[in-house]
């Protein structure tokens, strides 16, 4: 009892963490980044202590996932490996530019920030293992969509509310200069965050994560009379499928709020993608869940898009032209100049900042920091050695989410299946534009999302929630 007191102990420290990564402005600053490492440093030691010293047992959701967890700490052995330094013969045949710098001894151009993101790296590995050995099972699991969707709800109940009083939020620790800076308003929702944009990624897992959630009370019911019917829907219309459908309402319209032009449409369009691939391959989806899919995508997109002005993110797409969008494609064009230099083995992790200014050619005159493109950052930094393990895992994490959507008739499975599927088409589609994955607290909501579907294949299924 003790022990399953203190494991419960750990995943309420995990929960928790959820609601605390946004609020620095998502984490971007250093000191935030750190806190979100120790923060799970420390749930990994004290999970570790419980397997060293038998309190608890490693469940089969960590165990029977070996290989996704091998991906996954692929990655961060690579950003270690890019700042060791190397023989000179050695480094000439990884990574000849880097090898002709005088006194460069590591693939990585920048050791000491690469080493910066390898700690990064590491808690996020060490968070998707803490997902693996804490959420199993179905009882967690919807827990933690609970605890994913109220976070979100709260953090998009104070979007919403700043935007609508003018009100604007920043952070002023240590030293750090935000405050000294004009503050210009945008007219577009970002809460805690310091971009309307990594606003609107969090709500894009969100919500998929809620939309799941639903699916799963909506697959749990059958009806065998007229009692029961009417018992379902007084509780449709009283209980907690109502309460959940205004909480995805509220997150649909501080989506919406934000005017992200691709953030919208990303949410959209892997809705559309994965309502289908759900109707198709779920052959136990109820009537309910398919009118409710429908509904998300007529009523969202018509009652709450007129009423907070979706009109104002198709603007936004329709005003995008070749001359307002050329200096974000000089980026692009500079960043794959410098791809094709360091394509196996990348310039390090983190070195993007630092390196570009060398490399570019036209285009914006201000500092830049990211490409606005994580494919393209990500190949750039890790090269081909290091992005090739992620690129497999996130295919492995949807292979194994259709396979979920096939076969399984649990209502919750279904559901959170389907909020894997959705979440991860999302960003997928968003990262074309954006770096929603360099965002410390995006990156480790994504992080949790891709490990959903492989606690999902080693549930037990059952015919009713």
């Amino acid at each position: 009892m003790l022990n399953q007191r203190i494991e419960s102990a750990i995943f309420i420290l995990y929960g928790s963490l959820f609601f605390w990564l946004p609020i620095p402005l998502g984490g971007k600053y250093p000191w935030a980044t750190s806190a979100m490492e120790i923060w799970i440093y420390l749930l990994a030691m004290a999970l570790l202590w419980m397997l060293a010293s038998r309190r608890m047992a490693i469940p089969a959701t960590f165990s029977h996932n070996r290989t996704a967890l091998i991906l996954i700490s692929s990655t961060t052995l690579w950003i270690l490996f890019q700042i060791v330094p190397l023989p000179s013969s050695l480094l000439a045949l990884l990574s000849p530019v880097a090898a002709s710098i005088p006194d460069q001894e590591t693939i990585a151009l920048d050791p000491a920030i690469t080493a910066l993101q390898a700690q990064k790296s590491l808690a996020l590995v060490l968070l998707f293992a803490l997902t693996l050995l804490l959420v199993h099972t179905r009882e967690r699991l919807k827990w933690l969509a609970y605890i994913i969707t109220a976070s979100a709800f709260l953090h998009a109940l104070f979007a919403i509310i700043l935007e609508l009083s003018g009100i604007q939020y920043t952070v002023h620790l240590y030293g750090y200069s935000d405050l000294d800076k004009p503050v210009i308003p945008t007219g577009r929702a970002k809460g805690f965050h310091s971009n309307p944009d990594h606003l609107a990624g969090m709500l894009e897992i969100s919500l998929a994560i809620g939309i799941g959630l639903l699916i799963s009370m909506l697959h749990s019911h059958q009806f065998s009379g007229w009692r029961q019917r009417i018992r379902h829907i007084s509780q449709t219309i009283l209980g907690p499928k109502a309460r959940l459908r205004i909480i995805l309402m509220i997150l649909c319209i501080a989506l919406v709020m934000t005017h992200s032009r691709m953030g919208n449409s990303a949410f959209f369009i892997s809705l559309m993608i994965s309502g289908i691939l759900f109707l198709l391959l779920s052959r136990h989806a109820s009537r309910a869940v398919s009118i409710f899919i429908v509904s998300l995508i007529v009523l969202d997109i018509v009652i709450i898009g007129s009423w907070v002005g979706l009109q104002k993110v198709v603007d936004r797409i329709e005003q995008t032209t070749t001359t307002s969008e050329a200096q974000r494609g000089d980026v692009y064009t500079d960043t794959l100049a410098m791809t094709s230099d360091f394509r196996l083995s990348g310039i390090g992790a983190g070195n993007f900042f630092s390196a570009f200014p060398g490399y570019k050619q036209d285009g914006p005159t201000y500092y830049i920091d990211h490409v606005h493109n994580d494919y393209l950052e990500l190949l750039l930094e890790l090269g081909i050695a290091g992005s090739t393990p992620l690129a497999l895992l996130l295919i492995y994490a949807l292979i194994r989410t259709l396979a979920n959507l096939k076969r399984r008739r649990s209502g919750l499975i279904l559901g959170m299946s389907f909020a894997s599927l959705m979440g991860i088409i999302s960003i997928l589609i968003h990262s074309t534009v954006d770096f929603n994955l360099q965002v410390p607290s995006n990156a480790a909501l994504f992080t949790v999302l891709v490990a959903i579907p492989f606690i999902c294949a080693r549930l037990h299924s059952e015919a009713r929630d």
